[in-house]
C-alpha cells in the first residue's frame, strides 16, 4: 500500500534513499553523500522539510517531491526542488498525487505561483507539467570558460571595490524588471561565506557595476550600467573576483538575457549542450496566510 508522509515526519536516510533511487536512470549522474544531498537540498536550494513530500511503500521509500517558499519575480512561490519516483514504481500515479500534495501546500501557504525547471529534451517530463497546468517561461542556458580569455578594463579612472551581501541584495531589489532564476538569485548564496562581491565605481563614487562569483567560480550576479557598456567593466570585474576566488574557469547560467549572453559569448565562453525550461503555473489564492 502506497502512502505519503510530509519529510518533517521521518528521516532524512529515508528522504535520501527516495532521491538515490529515484534519479538512479537519470540522464545526468547525480552521485553524492547524504550529508552534502542534506546539506545542498535544504540549504541554499531553499526547500523545507515541512513544504516536501514522501511516498512510502511499506517501508521503503519509493517517490519524492520536495519543496521551498520565498519571494521569487516579485510573487510568493513554491518551487519544485525535484520530483523523482522510483523506476518500478512510475507509471501508478505517485507523481500526480505528490505533485498535487505540493501544490495544496503552496495554496495553503498563500503562494501566488508555483515554479520549477526541467531539462528541455525531457520531453515526458515536459509534458507531464504541461498536463497540470505549468507552462514554459523561460530557457535557461549554461556557459563555462577560463578567465584569461577575458581582457581587464583598459581605463585606469575606474575603481574596483570589495563589497558586502547587503550592497548587493539592496542593489538586486532595485532591478524590478530583471529576472535572474533561483539557483541564481541573491536568497541562494545569502548565508554563503565564500561568496566574491565586487563593485566598479567612477572616481566621483558612482556605482557602474557589480559582481558576484561562488568559490567556485559560478557567477551568480553581473550587472554594468547599460551607459557604460561595452568598456572592459565587466571584464575587470570578473578578473578581480576570479583573482579573489583563485580560480581561472568560471561558469554561469542565464534565463534569456539576451545582452548578458551576447556579453558572455564576446568574452569566449562555451554554450553547454543542456537547456532547461523554467515553467510557472499561476495560483488563485483566496487569501494570504502569513
Amino acid at each position: 500500500m502506497i502512502t505519503y508522509m510530509r519529510c518533517n515526519e521521518i528521516s532524512m536516510e529515508h528522504i535520501f534513499q527516495a532521491f538515490s533511487l529515484g534519479f538512479s536512470d537519470y540522464s545526468i549522474r547525480l552521485t553524492m553523500e547524504q550529508g552534502d544531498f542534506a546539506a545542498r537540498f535544504f540549504g541554499p536550494e531553499g526547500n523545507s522539510r515541512n513544504h516536501s513530500f514522501l511516498a512510502m511503500d511499506e517501508d521503503q521509500p519509493i517517490g519524492l517531491i520536495l519543496g521551498g517558499i520565498r519571494q521569487f519575480d516579485g510573487y510568493k512561490t513554491m518551487r519544485c526542488g525535484t520530483l523523482c519516483i522510483a523506476p518500478a514504481y512510475r507509471g501508478q500515479g505517485i507523481s500526480n498525487k505528490l505533485l498535487e500534495l505540493h501544490k495544496q501546500t503552496a495554496i495553503s501557504a498563500g503562494c501566488q505561483q508555483l515554479w520549477l525547471e526541467v531539462i528541455t529534451d525531457n520531453h515526458r517530463a515536459v509534458q507531464f507539467y504541461k498536463n497540470h497546468g505549468y507552462e514554459v517561461r523561460y530557457t535557461l542556458k549554461y556557459y563555462n570558460g577560463t578567465v584569461p580569455s577575458v581582457s581587464p578594463a583598459p581605463s585606469s579612472s575606474y575603481i574596483v571595490k570589495e563589497l558586502m551581501f547587503d550592497d548587493v541584495a539592496d542593489f538586486r531589489k532595485t532591478l524590478t524588471d530583471c529576472h535572474i532564476h533561483w539557483q541564481s538569485d541573491t536568497p541562494y548564496y545569502a548565508t554563503s561565506t565564500q561568496e566574491a562581491f565586487l563593485g566598479i565605481y567612477e572616481v566621483n563614487q558612482t556605482c557602474l557595476g557589480m559582481v558576484s562569483m561562488s568559490a567556485k567560480g559560478k557567477i551568480n550576479f553581473l550587472w554594468v550600467d547599460p551607459k557604460h557598456r561595452n568598456q572592459g567593466l565587466g571584464c575587470a570585474l570578473l578578473h578581480r573576483a576570479a583573482e579573489i576566488q583563485k580560480i581561472e574557469k568560471v561558469h554561469i547560467c542565464l534565463s534569456d538575457n539576451d545582452s548578458l549572453e551576447g556579453f558572455i559569448q564576446k568574452i569566449g565562453l562555451s554554450k553547454d549542450p543542456i537547456e532547461q525550461y523554467e515553467m510557472c503555473m499561476p495560483l488563485k489564492v483566496d487569501h494570504v496566510v502569513q
